[in-house]
């Protein structure tokens, strides 16, 4: 995937609140209003896969919730990237 391509997915879930925590349940919910054809369980195992390559990466980070459910926040790396994609011009 480019970094526009991951840079786009990280905006669409994390927002323009770069500083915000991000929670499993958000991402699932996310990914399972993009695709009527995913359901909650394979859309919580994507969510799962999807934000661990992104925390492989360096762009997010583990940021569990205040009772200990999974969730993630962006790194300094996924700021700078989102940040860049904010001052970059969208061809059209």
């Amino acid at each position: 995937m480019d970094k526009r391509r991951i840079a786009a997915e990280l905006h669409n879930l994390f927002g323009d609140d770069l500083d915000s925590r991000l929670s499993a349940a958000k991402v699932a919910n996310n990914l399972c209003a993009r695709s009527p054809l995913v359901n909650r369980a394979s859309a919580t195992e994507a969510a799962f896969a999807r934000m661990w390559d992104y925390e492989a990466s360096g762009l997010v980070e583990n940021c569990p919730g205040p009772r200990g459910g999974a969730g993630w926040k962006l790194t300094s790396k996924g700021t700078a990237l989102l940040m860049t994609r904010a001052s970059t011009p969208h061809a059209g």
